[in-house]
């Protein structure tokens, strides 16, 4: 096992004294030491792979340099590993570690809160699954103890804390005047059963256009596969992944207007988009004339930038807990996924 790299390590490659290697290290304002010196030391601990002590700064500065990161959703899907992953990366920037929490029952975020307030993380960041706030008793409990706190796709209007939310109005919205522009005048628009603000919001991107033209038609099919209580049934294994996706196809493929060319498909998620440009491209393989070779212009997925949105939120909550008052509010803005042609 190798030897932990110390300060007076990186002290005698870079030539300099230890408390200058510390003041370096800890980013002490009040000494005075050449850009150079600061370059070479800073080099020469990175290339040693000095590990910070992270006990003896929690005595010095009463911080565990830790957050609690709280996801109430599976970690398998694409868009909360993208969102963990931006959110561990300007953590280690800032020499800060996280302890994630992935489940659902209230009292184990309440334990979360308790870690904060016990002084064992110095924050958290709450990452919402379905457009869920953080329950009112807990928010309180986090702003009576003054709590730093970061949210993800949630609680956009609260006036004390820093959110990173997603422009699902946009989601829609840009999709739809993309296929405007490309000749598109028919639409249908796939969503689920169930309503939350997310769903609110992607309708409404949907249905703006309505406002604005009078020659445009729009048809929105409730997917009944995806029901009411199909956020209470949800299971991200793959064998209940792979039923959904059977369910889904089989509804779609009855629908009277999936294969009408005139008609564009907008769906309110990229997965059931995908899911649609691939009933579009098997129908082409079986048929394999002129007019299935171009159904694929007939709907344009997206996506949404979900590890800047982690990057984001760590950055808010940093902020916070270093003293900052700045409440920030980040929206989103959805990436539509282009052909390369369409970039040109």
């Amino acid at each position: 096992m190798s030897k932990r790299t110390t300060i007076k390590d990186i002290a005698q490659a870079a030539n300099v004294s230890s408390a200058t290697v510390s003041y370096i290290l800890n980013k002490a304002s009040n000494k005075s030491i050449s850009e150079a010196t600061r370059d070479r030391v800073l080099a020469i601990a990175q290339e040693l792979h000095y590990i910070p002590n992270t006990s003896a700064q929690r005595l010095k500065t009463n911080q565990t340099n830790c957050i609690v990161v709280w996801l109430s959703s599976t970690l398998m899907l694409a868009r909360y590993q993208a969102i963990l992953q931006g959110i561990r990366s300007y953590l280690a920037t800032k020499g800060y570690s996280l302890l994630l929490v992935n489940d659902e029952p209230p009292k184990i975020l309440s334990g979360c809160i308790h870690a904060c307030m016990s002084g064992q993380a110095d924050g958290l960041l709450y990452i919402s699954s379905m457009g869920e706030d953080i329950p009112e008793e807990e928010l309180a409990q986090l702003q009576d103890w003054d709590i730093p706190v970061s949210v993800v796709d949630c609680m956009e209007n609260v006036p004390s804390v820093s959110s990173v939310t997603y422009d699902y109005y946009a989601s829609s919205r840009v999709r739809i005047d993309h296929l405007i522009k490309n000749g598109y005048r028919k639409f249908l628009y796939l969503r689920p059963v169930y309503q939350n603000y997310n769903e609110v919001a992607r309708e409404q991107g949907v249905r703006g256009v309505l406002l604005e033209r009078n020659d445009v038609f729009l048809r929105i099919h409730q997917m009944q596969a995806l029901g009411s209580n199909w956020l209470d049934t949800f299971n991200p294994d793959l064998l209940y992944m792979q039923r959904l996706d059977a369910l889904c196809a089989q509804e779609i493929r009855a629908l009277p207007d999936i294969f009408d060319p005139d008609t564009a498909i907008i769906a309110y998620s990229r997965e059931l988009q995908d899911l649609v440009s691939r009933i579009l491209h098997a129908e082409h393989l079986s048929k394999k004339s002129e007019e299935t070779a171009r159904w694929y212009q007939r709907g344009v997925s997206y996506h949404f930038p979900h590890y800047e949105a982690g990057v984001e939120a760590a950055r808010s909550l940093l902020n916070s807990i270093s003293g900052g008052s700045e409440v920030r509010r980040l929206s989103m803005r959805p990436v539509l996924d282009l052909p390369a042609q369409d970039l040109l």
